[in-house]
């Protein structure tokens, strides 16, 4: 999804390969040339992307050189769910691979990834890390299993230019669900453009109605004796599809098109047709540089409240073998740092990246989550902000709104499945005026009980 959201479109990053897995080494062979401490590591770009594929090469050999006593062994593959566990036990897994944001605790339990609480706690500023940016990789003993390579909070995305037509301060955005309401009413009234819209095909529906129902305090699915529990039918989650009709079918803010996707609804952000809409800082970048949008229009908040101040949290985890010895399990948690986790403790090195991407007009300055806290993270993004080529001020209430908010993930189990179930919802009580929420929610969560039952057999 062009929007940057990892989890919902997993089945994109996961379909692959493993085409540079020719060697066969694995993340329990110790031995490299020369006696070196071997590690495997995935998600080497293919080679149809050879400028990305030799940059990650460079950083390869960069770190070999630091640490000489460490060979690394880049492979193209990338986290495939179905075929994990045959290659975790036929010593086919790499040393080091990623995974997204739903992954670790389930892994973690089942013992398919090591804890690398001691190495972690040897890094650099590890002291300073943000405890809900490493909780998803993090059990309820502390123990940590996983470092967050990229991660992302949602927000919403409104139309600075309409707000102002409407009357409404720009630099106020709503913040919580009742505020959304009388805006896009506002707008819609005032310039005839739908003040807000969500997506309801391909399983985006449901991952924006997961959502909005965070911010009401729910949860799509809990544990009960080591069995995972749909929780669809809920009134937090009667609260947003309350919302939703109302909005559609009261104020008439929402428009008339109502079966289209994040892709598609992105595009008509960006084209003026929608006011407002949920989304992530870093979908300032297709905005102004695919869908053509006026730079200066785009506007960022946090996520609305509906009673929690909460917002879904997604993104990929970098973890390690359970097969890897002692050593291979430090030269990993090195090859974590160096490569993924520098670049946002480091202000110098932050800053060369910036400069060179800004260079190559790659739209910098936007804010996004951090593993660290601000004492670590501000500078870094200052730094970076010396080479803005975006609207920084433009975001400013979503980096306000967000330092105060619950990071949730994504469903777990049989997320995808759950989302489905929920496109359905939506899209009954966006289309039709008569659809009562509580029994388009209570025939979702039969579908999603059935797909948690397949699931955990």
């Amino acid at each position: 999804m062009r929007v940057q959201m990892p989890g919902l479109f997993a089945a994109a990053l996961i379909v692959a390969a493993v085409a540079g897995c020719s060697s066969g080494s694995s993340g329990s062979s110790e031995s490299g040339s020369g006696g070196k401490t071997l590690i495997t590591i995935g998600d080497l770009p293919p080679t149809t992307q050879q400028n990305v594929r030799q940059q990650f090469l460079d950083q390869v050999a960069a770190f070999e050189k630091a640490n000489p006593d460490i060979k690394v062994e880049p492979h193209e593959s990338v986290w495939d769910p179905k075929t994990f566990a045959t290659r975790l036990a036929g010593g086919q897994l790499e040393t080091v691979f990623r995974v997204p944001l739903t992954e670790p605790a389930g892994l973690a339990k089942r013992r398919q990834i090591a804890d690398i609480t001691t190495e972690v706690g040897k890094l650099p500023h590890a002291t300073e890390f943000d405890k809900r940016a490493l909780a998803p990789a993090t059990d309820q003993a502390g123990h940590i299993f996983g470092l967050p390579t990229s991660e992302f909070a949602l927000g919403l995305a409104y139309n600075r230019d309409l707000f102002g037509k409407a009357g409404l301060d720009p630099a106020k955005p709503p913040t919580t669900w009742d505020e959304v309401r009388t805006a896009a009413k506002a707008i819609q009234g005032k310039t005839g453009v739908p003040g807000f819209a969500v997506p309801t095909t391909n399983n985006t529906g449901g991952w924006i109605f997961t959502a909005m129902g965070y911010t009401f305090g729910g949860r799509l699915q809990q544990d009960s004796g080591g069995k995972t529990v749909a929780t669809l039918d809920t009134p937090q989650s009667r609260n947003v599809l309350d919302l939703l009709k109302a909005m559609r079918w009261q104020d008439d803010s929402m428009g008339t098109q109502h079966l289209r996707n994040a892709g598609d609804l992105a595009k008509d952000f960006a084209a003026g047709k929608v006011a407002m809409m949920i989304a992530t800082p870093s979908s300032y970048t297709e905005f102004a540089t695919q869908f053509g949008g006026t730079p200066d229009v785009f506007g960022m908040a946090a996520l609305p409240s509906g009673g929690t101040p909460a917002t879904l949290l997604g993104g990929q985890i970098a973890v390690v073998s359970p097969k890897a010895t002692a050593t291979q399990r430090a030269a990993a948690v090195k090859w974590i740092d160096f490569y993924y986790l520098k670049p946002k403790y480091d202000p110098a090195f932050a800053e060369s990246v910036a400069a060179a991407k800004a260079a190559d007009q790659v739209p910098i300055g936007f804010p996004y989550v951090s593993p660290y806290g601000s004492t670590v993270a501000a500078p870094v993004l200052a730094a970076e902000r010396k080479h803005a080529n975006v609207p920084v001020d433009n975001f400013k209430p979503y980096e306000d709104g967000v330092a105060a908010q619950e990071f949730v993930t994504e469903p777990a189990v049989a997320g995808q499945d759950m989302y489905a179930a929920l496109d359905t919802v939506q899209q009954a009580i966006l289309t039709r005026k008569d659809a009562d929420p509580a029994a388009e929610l209570g025939k979702a969560e039969e579908k999603a009980t059935a797909a948690l039952n397949r699931a955990e057999r």
